[in-house]
């Protein structure tokens, strides 16, 4: 076996450095966001678009090409060959300039500067080496490489390399490619890195986690051992000479584009350096490898929920108020943010849609969203939107009213030690947020079952903290709730989508999952918060 990989948009993602270069040289609106496929077209629509598009180019792929990333996912990918001992070269069809170049900037030299700087020709990370990456002028020059050079299998970005007369036949082509709909038998087409991994190298296992552990920390590890985690990543704990520590494997970013490393890592490194130290403290972080590493926390799953532990989630929600002094540019939105009536309708409008596409056959999915679900939203929406404070029912809540929060906050993400000291994990989501918002979440939660007792507690404790200083926020509250109800009714159904599937089981690692129970376990849960939204509505 001998993997030839494409370079430009398989190996280094340009992304970033398209949008910077353009909104540098004024050639988008302010505030412009779109893919680069949509990005070049946008380029092309210009006068000489094509020649625009060309200096750009040329710009990207020398003078800029420092400012590239490692494509989301191909770290993984070659450390996997590494560990397998599978061979790997690089065949790009790459001119030695750009084109309209004054500069003359060797495009290639600085392509083999980058990968330098990358580690991809680092023995401790990967099995890459100089001699094996070739550069062609053409591409017809390349795909004779291929042939020649007798790659077992190819990956690229571009559907035409393939269609060279003389592409190899015996030579396995995988495309990488989010949008390609091409039905040739002779092509496997994959829209992220981990699918091309777990196909042709098999699923990630604990051998390729301690070489990842190695790899970030220079250090073998004494043990590596996954533990139960959230739906999301995979989490591992693992020991560096004698002392314990979590290792979290975020999710592919061309599957989830949320940053959840930059979030989680930058959340505990900011709340540690205000002394909130009820959070796990963050210890090396590799965006190469979306992994980072944090302190171990001792302590079991909270089973059952009483006034002393909801007291403590009112102590760090008021911690978070006060330190509401950060500058807003510190951080971003927090994941799915609501700073608005109609964001939030919008958003369950986004989720519910998206299940409307599930196939048809799914007869308990659609007799639940047709006949409980739709009329819920209806008397929702008719009974409770006209209370929502005008401020904020169609524009943006004030900054100075928004908090920084975890978004999924809660003891269904907290661990508690022999002395009943609770410490809060999970914050991959945070940023600014309205705490309506925060404290909406935490009352529907599915994974805390909170008696009518603990939520008039929370209510009451949420608005004794924020109504000071937002005179709309009881308000707002009383308006929100039954919306953030039907927004987690939604949540639940998650697992029908299959996109969600392919995260879960991303996360599950290599536990077996049986869909069809899970669908039918969520779908009783949609039901059982559906009954509880209907109560409320009758109280309220």
């Amino acid at each position: 076996m001998l993997i030839g990989l494409d370079f430009d948009n398989t190996i280094a993602n340009y992304d970033s450095v398209f949008k910077e270069i353009c909104f540098q040289y004024d050639l988008l609106e302010d505030g412009w966001q779109g893919t680069k496929k949509e990005l070049k077209q946008v380029i092309l629509s210009l006068p000489k678009g094509e020649e625009t598009w060309m200096r750009i180019q040329g710009k990207v792929y020398g003078e800029f090409m420092h400012k590239a990333e490692l494509m989301p996912g191909i770290a993984n990918f070659l450390l996997h060959c590494k560990i397998k001992e599978i061979p790997i070269c690089v065949i790009s069809h790459k001119t030695e300039f750009g084109h309209f170049d004054d500069k003359k900037i060797s495009l290639r030299n600085e392509a083999i500067k980058w990968m330098g700087e990358k580690n991809l020709f680092n023995k401790s990370y990967f099995s890459l080496t100089k001699d094996k990456v070739f550069f062609s002028s053409t591409r017809k020059e390349k795909v004779k490489k291929i042939s020649t050079i007798g790659c077992s299998h190819f990956i690229d970005d571009l559907v035409e390399v393939f269609e060279e007369p003389h592409f190899p036949q015996d030579t396995k082509r995988i495309l990488l490619d989010t949008s390609c709909q091409d039905n040739n038998k002779k092509l496997s087409v994959f829209n992220n890195w981990t699918d091309i991994n777990n196909v042709l190298l098999g699923k990630q296992n604990l051998s390729l986690v301690e070489n990842l552990v190695t790899a970030i920390t220079q250090s073998l590890p004494d043990y590596v051992k996954a533990i139960k985690g959230g739906g999301n990543s995979q989490i591992y704990k693992i020991s560096l000479k004698s002392k314990p520590y979590v290792l979290k494997i975020y999710p592919d970013l061309l599957l989830d584009p949320r940053p959840r490393l930059e979030t989680e890592y930058a959340a505990l490194n900011f709340l540690h350096q205000r002394n909130i130290r009820i959070v796990p403290k963050p210890e090396i972080k590799n965006k190469d490898f979306n992994s980072g590493i944090y302190s171990w926390v001792e302590g079991k799953e909270i089973s059952t929920v009483s006034m002393g532990k909801i007291k403590k989630c009112i102590l760090f929600v008021n911690k978070l108020k006060e330190i509401n002094d950060v500058r807003f540019e510190n951080f971003n939105f927090a994941s799915e943010a609501c700073l608005s009536g109609e964001a939030l309708k919008q958003q369950i409008i986004t989720r519910l849609n998206n299940l409307n596409k599930v196939d048809d056959s799914d007869k308990d999915l659609n007799n639940f969203i047709n006949r409980t679900f739709q009329p819920l939203f209806k008397t929702v929406d008719q009974k409770y939107f006209s209370r929502w404070p005008v401020s904020s029912t169609d524009k943006n809540l004030n900054k100075k009213h928004l908090i920084l929060s975890p978004s999924d906050f809660g003891l269904h993400n907290a661990l508690i030690d022999q002395d009943n000291k609770i410490t809060f994990l999970d914050f991959d989501y945070f940023g600014w947020d309205d705490p309506v918002k925060l404290t909406s979440d935490f009352y529907w939660h599915p994974g805390m079952k909170l008696r009518e007792n603990h939520r008039m507690f929370w209510l009451d404790s949420m608005i004794s903290i924020f109504s000071g200083e937002d005179p709309h926020f009881e308000k707002r509250l009383e308006s929100a709730l039954p919306f953030y109800a039907l927004r987690w009714i939604l949540i639940i159904l998650n697992e029908f989508l299959e996109k969600e599937q392919k995260r879960r089981e991303y996360a599950r690692l290599t536990q077996a999952c049986n869909w069809e129970e899970v669908k039918k376990s969520q779908l009783i849960k949609a039901l059982d918060l559906s009954s509880s939204l209907k109560r409320y509505i009758e109280k309220n």
